[in-house]
């Protein structure tokens, strides 16, 4: 008997074969998914060979290494691998008929209940073009009746001599394969052919589409191992002012007292006359003491005050998120392509998983910070993907807190609504006295609002009553299966009555933080979460 040559189908015929292989980041698993396939005729039955490969040219030649009958789910479940492999994946859709053999009867994989391997085994004595029996290596890997590649041709056989190791032939030359003579090392009189006797894979589909996937270790699996680099526990790319913030951070106030003149605000608004600005910290008034009188603060101060000044005058109050430089390093790095995914949804392209970390002012009660925005030009211009708009600003600010490259901020209209987010390049330092430092000057440059940065929660307003609400304890896991307890930090302010109005990131701890979204903090590829109680 032959057959005439059927072959699956797929709708639309563009997308067919695997759709994604995903490591799961425990240096073993690999889960592959696969566009669904048709059979061409009802008396057929429809299955899915998986082929992988660590070398790309040897992916099909090897055969197929797993049948899969997941015909609903579309996924298997691949496991064996070793972290830092790199190997290749395809998937084939076949089709066979039930009276040429029955898949569900293979060898079936330990761990994927869909998954079926293909037996192999070694030719014990050659094959004649008259055979009635195929002896083989090891007939138990063999269901009771099928179909087996020797050389070249296909055979099918219909029952197994299991005391001679034999299996009992039905039809030489099936599938319209050429009847040939088989030595046991594979040559058949005209070619060369591998001794292995493979079971048949059925009428496959011919796509040819292979996805590449390394096999690494991520988080959770990777918590806290500092020896083998996945965490990275110290910024190594930009400069420490961590010290600077907390020196700075709470430098006093101009107080606008004794023979200070009044609020500068009101000076400029015409509302204060006949005083000066200058003079002396204290006074004989007994408010210090009597006779205490201070003449001037430090320089530093004194230049942090006036730009504090000058910044409520000419200054808009934006949000600032600092970008992660150190942390858990997010499952889309990979050890043969240091770049992260641009539109990476746990980094947001920044390879740490949460991204960005908001920082919350406590020098003003709405949690913004002051920046100056120098006159620029709102230009659109004309690219392949359409209009862009560019814009760059020349900005600067407070020396604290300290803003770095790559940081964003965001920019808001005159009606409280979100204008734009820029993203902070080439900040530029100086140190004012005493090797402290000075102002901080920075260009922002405006972000489209389709990139990732903008999925990023926000919280715009703490002002008036900010509130530091604590998470409930959250088990990460750590080396050797043990767990860490943490907590992180949310801010909000008086106005948020609910749980569900929360919408911002957490503050930082154990090298990773998590993204709030309608009160519900997001488990994210740590595998462990928390909850807001107000």
């Amino acid at each position: 008997m032959s057959c005439d040559r059927n072959k699956p189908f797929y709708i639309p015929a563009v997308r067919r074969g695997l759709k994604l292989a995903s490591n799961i980041g425990d240096g073993n698993i690999v889960q592959v998914y696969f566009h669904e396939a048709f059979t061409d005729s009802a008396s057929f039955n429809l299955a899915y060979n998986i082929y992988y490969s660590s070398e790309r040219d040897l992916i099909f030649s090897d055969g197929p290494k797993f049948i899969s009958l997941n015909i609903g789910g579309l996924k298997a479940v691949l496991t064996g691998f070793s972290p830092g492999d790199i190997y290749y994946f395809a998937v084939r859709a076949t089709e066979y008929s039930s009276s040429w053999y029955n898949p569900a009867l293979l060898p079936q994989d330990g761990y994927d209940g869909y998954l079926h391997v293909y037996p192999e085994t070694l030719l014990l004595n050659s094959l004649s073009t008259d055979s009635s029996t195929i002896e083989i290596a090891d007939i138990s890997l063999f269901p009771p009746y099928g179909v087996v590649r020797v050389g070249a041709e296909y055979i099918k056989y219909d029952s197994k001599d299991i005391p001679n190791d034999s299996l009992i032939i039905a039809e030489r030359g099936f599938d319209n394969t050429n009847i040939r003579f088989h030595e046991t090392d594979g040559y058949d009189g005209y070619s060369q052919w591998s001794p292995i006797v493979r079971f048949y894979p059925g009428f496959e589909d011919d796509n040819n589409f292979v996805i590449q996937t390394e096999i690494k270790l991520s988080p959770p699996y990777n918590n806290f191992v500092v020896s083998d680099g996945y965490k990275t526990k110290v910024d190594l790319l930009t400069t420490d002012l961590s010290a600077s913030d907390a020196n700075r951070v709470d430098f006093q106030s101009y107080d606008f007292s004794g023979w200070h003149r009044t609020d500068p605000v009101r000076l400029f608004n015409g509302e204060c006359i006949d005083s000066y600005i200058g003079g002396e910290y204290g006074c004989s008034d007994g408010y210090l003491g009597v006779g205490n009188m201070v003449r001037g603060i430090p320089l530093n101060t004194i230049s942090d005050q006036r730009e504090e000044e000058l910044l409520s005058l000419t200054g808009e109050p934006v949000c600032l998120f600092r970008r992660m430089w150190k942390g858990i390093v997010c499952h889309c790095v990979q050890s043969n392509k240091e770049s992260p995914e641009s539109r990476c949804q746990y980094c947001y392209g920044t390879g740490y998983i949460g991204g960005y970390e908001q920082y919350f002012n406590p020098r003003q009660s709405d949690g913004r910070i002051m920046v100056r925005f120098g006159p620029y030009t709102d230009d659109l211009k004309r690219d392949e993907v359409g209009l862009e708009s560019f814009v760059t600003h020349d900005c600067w600010t407070l020396v604290v807190p300290a803003i770095r490259d790559s940081d964003f901020i965001i920019r808001f209209n005159e009606d409280g609504s979100e204008e734009y987010r820029y993203e902070v390049l080439d900040v530029t330092r100086n140190k004012l006295l005493f090797g402290q430092s000075g102002k901080q000057n920075f260009k922002a440059q405006r972000v489209r609002k389709t990139d990732p940065i903008y999925q990023v929660a926000s919280f715009r307003n703490t002002a008036s009553m900010p509130l530091k609400i604590i998470t409930t304890v959250g088990l990460l896991r750590g080396p050797n299966g043990t767990v860490i307890p943490h907590t992180h930090e949310v801010i909000v302010n008086e106005n948020i009555t609910a749980i569900s109005q929360i919408n911002e990131m957490t503050s930082i701890s154990a090298g990773h933080n998590h993204v709030v979204r309608a009160g519900q903090i997001l488990e994210g590829e740590l595998l462990h979460t928390h909850n807001i109680i107000l």
